[in-house]
């Protein structure tokens, strides 16, 4: 190993390897562009993680917000279905450090184009710092972004490719409007706990949809990643990505699924003004979804009442939700060698999903 994790060709090398022997896609041109950009320009913490094929930070705040470079097979995998070729205008909705901006500027070389838009400031000063040897023989711009639904200004016109690297309820439609005929977006669509990776592409006035599979990823804005308290809302968001999850795996009878979503719409009917939730001291280092019923029921709070109410078949399921919510990572690309207690059989704690 690189002193301080460094990394190396060889490094980069027995990476690809192993994630092609685990079935992912890696074409020749992601391959050279993995081998030649250096994901250490891209952040200062240690690229353990990145060899063991798990996300990388690249970013902290002050208020505890993170943002990571993506796990390398879902980068590659992403690359693969954008499906890059030379000359072509490429955004990238989401900064991911500017590792992965480097690799498409890469693919699309001197003769396209690559614009990556954050709508945080922190985020595109470390990305603008990050690209600025890549800016010198590639056209690679970053602009900050006033909010995911106003369009940033000075966007090439039209794209041929759109990558969102956060989840997103639905795209933008200043972003849709821009595609070109035949051009297309891939991004992860749905809630915060569970998403589909969707290629969307242009045909005319009509767009169509291919689902690549379920995923999960943070989201595009860093300020939604820094702690927040227990609310109503907040909660019935949590209930509701529960009831989603277990739904597709068939986990819930039609019955609890359906409560679910009722105690979902109780909680969001309830004032916004309650403010949060009382946590109980011994769950301070707790998600904030790990609640034990046993521990509410002497606290005094709207939420906790209706929670209460709901007990009789609630705390049966409680801890499937619990589990549902503790996702695990995927790691194909990892060393067989890896003996971490968060990666055990495969998988490690936070960032993004391939199923």
């Amino acid at each position: 190993m690189a002193g301080n994790g460094r990394p190396t060709r060889g490094h980069t090398r027995r990476l690809i390897r192993r994630l092609e022997s685990a079935g992912v896609p890696i074409d020749s041109s992601i391959s050279a562009a993995m081998q030649s950009v250096d994901v250490g320009e891209f952040t200062d913490y240690e690229l353990e993680p990145f060899w063991h094929d798990r996300p990388l930070v690249f970013l902290e705040t002050s208020r505890g917000g993170v943002k990571t470079i993506s796990a390398p097979h879902m980068i590659a995998t992403m690359l693969h279905h954008l499906e890059l070729s030379p000359g072509q205008e490429v955004l990238i909705l989401g900064a991911k450090g500017g590792y992965i901006a480097a690799l498409v500027a890469h693919i699309v070389g001197p003769e396209g184009g690559v614009v990556v838009v954050d709508p945080s400031r922190e985020v595109v000063d470390h990305v603008r710092d990050r690209l600025s040897s890549v800016a010198e023989t590639h056209t690679v711009r970053v602009r900050k972004m006033r909010q995911l639904t106003h369009c940033p200004p000075q966007l090439p016109d039209p794209l041929d490719r759109v990558l969102v690297t956060g989840s997103l309820h639905e795209l933008p439609e200043w972003l849709e409007s821009r595609m070109s005929d035949g051009g297309f977006a891939v991004a992860p669509i749905g809630g915060r706990f569970s998403q589909h990776l969707v290629k969307r592409e242009r045909a005319g006035e009509n767009s169509l949809d291919t689902d690549l599979g379920g995923v999960l990823f943070g989201p595009v804005d860093i300020a939604e990643t820094e702690p927040e308290p227990l609310t109503a809302q907040t909660l019935a968001e949590l209930l509701r990505e529960a009831a989603i999850l277990g739904d597709e795996i068939d986990l819930f009878t039609e019955g609890i699924s359906q409560q679910l979503n009722d105690l979902s719409i109780a909680l969001e009917q309830l004032p916004h003004d309650l403010g949060p939730l009382p946590q109980p001291h011994e769950l301070e280092e707790e998600p904030p979804w790990a609640l034990d019923s046993d521990m509410w029921m002497d606290e005094v709070h709207p939420v906790v009442d209706l929670l209460t109410a709901e007990m009789d078949w609630l705390a049966e399921v409680w801890h499937i939700l619990i589990t549902l919510l503790d996702v695990r990572l995927m790691q194909p690309g990892r060393p067989d060698s890896d003996d971490d207690e968060e990666s055990v059989g495969g998988f490690g704690r936070h960032g993004d999903l391939v199923p």
